[in-house]
């Protein structure tokens, strides 16, 4: 059966069509019971795909969340609006041994909020309890480029620099950046692949995604918002969650209850 068909059908189902129907009432609140395994991914996915807004699904842990980002994925392959918002360190608070991968993950997630886009977010305690930026913060650190308009490279360069960017041949992670005459290659944290940025004279002309392995293009974009590790920067003195980006437009899903406050309040005691 077709992916289309075999969503159609649950979104088909009774309760799929009346829980969509309750979430478009102000403050809702909907009790499920009897789901297991996959079939919580498929449900509260065909609600999500009815109801815009923002979508944060809470797991009880990180291996459940994983499993569930896995369900999704393979739901709606390709489909931007499902993003990972995992936890910052390898291990809980160790500033010197955090993933790179994961601050990535984060920002693109915030800065994905912050533009408008509706989202479809999964998570777990230990990830949400981590402090994030406030948008205050997230807009006054982030620089957008367009193609048509006019920048001078020595002003990106510094930029990159103030950014703590670090200036290399080739660009290979986040937080890294490449000239070559009139080209830029940055790698910023809000995105999962660099970034080439033509210029003829001042002018931007093309900016495009690439595969930093072999060099090849990806696709092409009409801006890029380049974001230095926000979330490094600012150690432990976060300011904000991320629920208060996603505003009252917003559904959040929680596996359960009585896991995810347990698993907060052990955060919490640390």
């Amino acid at each position: 059966m077709e992916r289309k068909k075999f969503l159609d059908l649950f979104k088909s189902h009774l309760p799929i069509e009346q829980t969509a129907q309750a979430l478009f009432r102000a403050e809702a609140r909907v009790h499920w019971s009897g789901n297991v395994g996959s079939s919580k991914s498929i449900c509260a996915s065909s609600v999500a795909d009815q109801v815009p807004g923002h979508h944060i699904f809470i797991l009880g842990d990180k291996e459940q969340a994983a499993y569930f980002l896995n369900d999704l994925q393979g739901l709606y392959p390709q489909d931007k609006r499902v993003l990972f918002f995992p936890a910052s360190y390898r291990v809980p608070y160790q500033l010197e041994d955090t993933d790179n991968a994961n601050v990535v993950a984060r920002s693109e997630v915030l800065a994905r909020i912050a533009n408008g886009s509706n989202t479809w977010v999964i998570t777990y305690p230990e990830a949400l309890f981590e402090k994030v930026p406030s948008q205050k913060i997230l807009v006054e650190n982030t620089f957008r480029l367009d193609v048509g308009k006019s920048y001078s490279i020595d002003f990106i360069n510094e930029l990159l620099l103030e950014y703590q960017f670090e200036r290399l041949d080739f660009v290979y992670e986040p937080g890294q950046f490449a000239i070559r005459g009139g080209i830029i290659d940055v790698f910023s944290y809000a995105n999962d692949f660099p970034f080439r940025i033509e210029f003829f004279g001042d002018e931007v002309e093309s900016i495009r995604t690439f595969d930093a392995a072999n060099q090849l293009s990806l696709s092409s974009h009409k801006f890029l918002s380049i974001l230095p590790n926000i979330q490094g920067q600012m150690s432990l003195n976060g300011v904000a969650s991320i629920f208060s980006f996603i505003g009252e437009n917003s559904t959040v899903w929680l596996s359960s209850f009585e896991r995810i406050e347990s698993a907060l309040n052990k955060e919490f005691e640390k």
